[in-house]
């Protein structure tokens, strides 16, 4: 799959590319220094200036897509069209959310005369293993 990908987008297919879109499909989100862990911890040395460009061209063309986080490093996810994002602020985890654009990009191109080339939505919160839930316990007194 991978291998197409590249060739359809005229990359070469290169060990390093291939170990950067594998790692990034399975992680869904991931910064430049966890994805320089994740290729030293398989064992593939890498340099990270060679791994930024491995990003750089692969954002270039369109393969990954950049998620920006105010406060935090850029992540890289496989480009899977618009879709919008939610942020758990207390561990920092990223998900995508499977929520049609569709609507959300017609009433926001009539309310404006801009063209739209793509959108980022990102809520922010608290998501459910960081929640904790009041207790029921009164303290006696």
């Amino acid at each position: 799959m991978h291998v197409q990908l590249l060739k359809s987008k005229g990359l070469k297919c290169t060990p390093q590319r291939l170990m950067a879109l594998k790692i990034i499909e399975e992680k869904g989100h991931i910064d430049i220094d966890q994805l320089f862990e994740n290729f030293n911890n398989s064992g593939m040395k890498i340099p990270l200036a060679t791994l930024y460009r491995i990003l750089g061209e692969l954002s270039s063309v369109g393969i990954l897509h950049t998620v920006t986080l105010s406060s935090q490093k850029t992540r890289y996810e496989i480009a899977k069209g618009d879709h919008p994002h939610f942020l758990c602020e207390q561990c920092g985890q990223l998900e995508d959310l499977h929520v049609a654009m569709n609507e959300i990009v017609t009433i926001a191109k009539h309310a404006c005369s801009y063209s739209t080339h793509s959108v980022s939505i990102m809520l922010h919160g608290i998501c459910q293993n960081c929640s904790t839930f009041p207790t029921t316990d009164k303290e006696e007194g």
